[in-house]
């Protein structure tokens, strides 16, 4: 066997037999840059798994187990371990027929999700036009599951950075939100529209809600900013 060969045989070899998951340090190789890639532009779409740079970091982890959910994997089984199944799957491979049948239900129940979004950003928008009527210890809930869970009790930018889930800016949505400052959090607002430089709502005096880009809030807040999904 040619030595060309054998070095094929032996990358392989280790390919197949290294499972990939969020690790300290972070995982790095081709073999995590090919993940990156099938996560971003697989059969099923985009699931967001950050900057394709062979680098695992929590973006990834976290389009892993979005992509597991949105494929109809058992709920205990959606974690952040790429292997060769889930490769499999997003190259094309069919599904089990079980597997089909959730994630024709999680897709119903991601369609009712958008609802939810358009109320969250309607009830801020409402809060900015009439602001004079808005006193910052006030309370707004759109939806009827806490993704920060705490039944809608006891939250604040510690627990939202403890419980929601971690998203890149590319797949920030309306209604999704940002913090900022490194744990426990030292403000939060809500973007209204999505973007390279996404608008938000901001709420965190007296004075508002208000309106403004997250460039210009930035200015005010410390670093970093941690974009959070609204929903699970």
């Amino acid at each position: 066997m040619s030595t060309t060969a054998t070095k094929a045989k032996a990358k392989a070899a280790h390919g197949a037999a290294r499972t990939l998951q969020l690790a300290n340090p972070h995982l790095s190789g081709d073999d995590v840059k090919q993940a990156q890639q099938l996560l971003s532009a697989g059969t099923f779409g985009n699931f967001n798994p950050g900057s394709i740079d062979g680098e695992f970091g929590p973006a990834t982890a976290t389009a892993i187990k979005q992509a597991k959910w949105m494929l109809g994997y058992p709920t205990k089984a959606c974690n952040d371990v790429f292997g060769p199944q889930l490769a499999g799957f997003l190259q094309g491979k069919p599904l089990p027929a079980v597997f089909k049948l959730r994630r024709n239900r999680r897709l119903k129940q991601a369609a009712g999700q958008a609802g939810v979004r358009s109320k969250i950003v309607e009830l801020a928008r409402w809060g900015i036009q009439n602001e004079l009527s808005i006193h910052y210890q006030q309370r707004w809930a759109g939806s009827k599951v806490d993704p920060n869970g705490g039944n809608f009790t006891g939250a604040y930018t510690g627990t939202m950075l403890q419980h929601c889930r971690h998203i890149p800016k590319s797949a920030v949505q309306p209604g999704d939100l940002v913090v900022w400052g490194a744990y426990p959090g030292h403000h939060v607002a809500l973007v209204l529209q999505a973007g390279s430089d996404p608008l938000l709502c901001s709420h965190g005096q007296e004075k508002g809600p208000i309106a403004i880009s997250f460039s210009a809030e930035s200015k005010y807040q410390p670093s970093p900013a941690t974009w959070l999904a609204c929903l699970p």
